[in-house]
């Protein structure tokens, strides 16, 4: 009878969820492959962004091994474009291996990124909704501006509506 033991990858937590980490998980599949293959090959697309490949093997010797690629393309600007791309595509492929927390093959800089993404966008809306609440010059036009306004404005900007509608009505 043979005894298998589950690994169990140290995580961080982003967006309420555990996340691990593709250091984390790398080190995961190097401890239960040790025969394992990592590849990656960065290829310079016409416009000037790279593609990095990664293709990975549990057991390069064994021809019907678990194999995954993955890719990641991106501009090689900023501090560690380069490596940062390199690490997507090998935290792609491993989280198609089942080398994920919870499934997510997205790297935590990916994740952290959208999440930046999403608060940027939040603070773009509630400011343009601000501006457009405290332009209204009548009721019906502030009554209006509020029915057009996402959910997500509205949470936050209610007490300044109630402000304009109290400045509207005198």
């Amino acid at each position: 009878m043979k005894l298998t033991t589950k690994m169990t990858t140290k995580t961080i937590k982003l967006q309420g969820k555990d996340y691990a980490q593709v250091k984390d998980r790398l080190q995961e599949f190097r401890t239960a492959n040790p025969n394992g293959l990592i590849e990656t090959t960065p290829t310079i697309q016409p416009d000037g962004q790279i593609l990095f490949k990664a293709r990975i093997l549990k057991d390069k010797a064994d021809a019907n091994s678990a194999e995954a690629t993955g890719h990641a393309l991106g501009a090689n600007t900023g501090t560690k474009a380069f490596e940062k791309l390199e690490t997507i595509a090998v935290g792609r492929a491993l989280g198609l291996l089942g080398y994920a927390a919870d499934g997510e093959i997205a790297t935590s800089d990916e994740m952290e990124e959208f999440e930046a993404y999403k608060k940027q966008k939040l603070e773009e809306l509630l400011f343009s909704s601000q501006e457009k609440l405290e332009s209204c010059t009548s009721l019906e036009e502030l009554k209006t501006a509020w029915a057009e306004m996402p959910v997500e404005a509205k949470t936050s900007l209610a007490n300044l509506k109630e402000t304009m509608k109290a400045k509207l009505t005198k």
